[in-house]
């Protein structure tokens, strides 16, 4: 699912560049953009509030005051999660979803990419 912007004015709108690949049940929201040949794994979903963590790059993205969030072109997103450090939630073993970039394409995901374009 795409969201658009109708309401607030001002807010930012959705934008999925060239040549992304975006899995089933995808959720992008809020003005995020994801950078131009891009995976989304299935269920990866990004909002304006959400932390992405980027493993490859040891960095963190996420909308701030002068802009919303991007995804780096290239990077593969996967549905992970986050250890919450409060201690009650730390007893009960709960975590929050965030999504990851695992890794930049290289030529397997271009393969796999390829292999999903000839199938349809």
């Amino acid at each position: 699912m795409l969201g658009g912007v109708l309401e607030p004015v001002g807010a930012l709108p959705v934008i999925v560049e060239d040549e992304v690949l975006v899995g089933g049940n995808c959720g992008v929201y809020e003005g995020a953009i994801v950078g131009r040949r891009a995976v989304l794994g299935s269920g990866v979903i990004l909002t304006g509030s959400v932390t992405v963590y980027d493993v490859p790059r040891q960095t963190t993205y996420r909308r701030t005051a002068d802009g919303p969030l991007r995804i780096p072109e290239g990077a593969v997103v996967v549905p992970g999660s986050r250890r919450l450090a409060d201690a009650f939630a730390e007893r009960q073993g709960l975590a929050l979803y965030t999504p990851v970039i695992v890794k930049y394409r290289d030529d397997k995901t271009d393969g796999a990419t390829a292999l999903e374009e000839a199938l349809r």
